[in-house]
């Protein structure tokens, strides 16, 4: 399991807006936080973790914004433990860094930073 203990972003991550998801093998993530380089992602019901050749979709509730097959590499893993000794729900969160995106795929995200995000992380 890949663990970060240094910090190595290149890029200012940003708080997204709420109602911002991404994919992944159509399970749905809350996004966290996004950059240029990459985003961290959360989810209570992901089990598996995913190591390699990982595509993921990011959409907005508002139908405003789609965009798919975009491919990354998991960077960190955290997982936090049930807050209350009767709750079994774990909360994952995932960093990954963006693969090697079209330039298509990089004006997206960037118009996706511009209006889907609430100031810096």
């Amino acid at each position: 399991m890949p663990e970060l203990t240094e910090e190595r972003r290149h890029y200012t991550r940003f708080q997204v807006r709420e109602g911002a998801y991404a994919f992944i093998d159509n399970i749905p993530f809350t996004i966290q936080d996004i950059s240029e380089g990459g985003m961290k992602i959360q989810s209570v019901i992901f089990d598996d973790v995913p190591m390699d050749d990982i595509v993921l979709d990011i959409f907005v509730n508002n139908g405003e914004f789609y965009l798919k097959g975009i491919p990354v590499r998991l960077i960190s893993l955290m997982e936090n433990e049930a807050t209350t000794p009767f709750s079994a729900i774990r909360v994952r969160r995932f960093g990954f860094e963006f693969g090697d995106l079209t330039e298509q795929q990089i004006q997206l995200v960037d118009s996706f930073i511009t209006y889907n995000t609430v100031g810096e992380a």
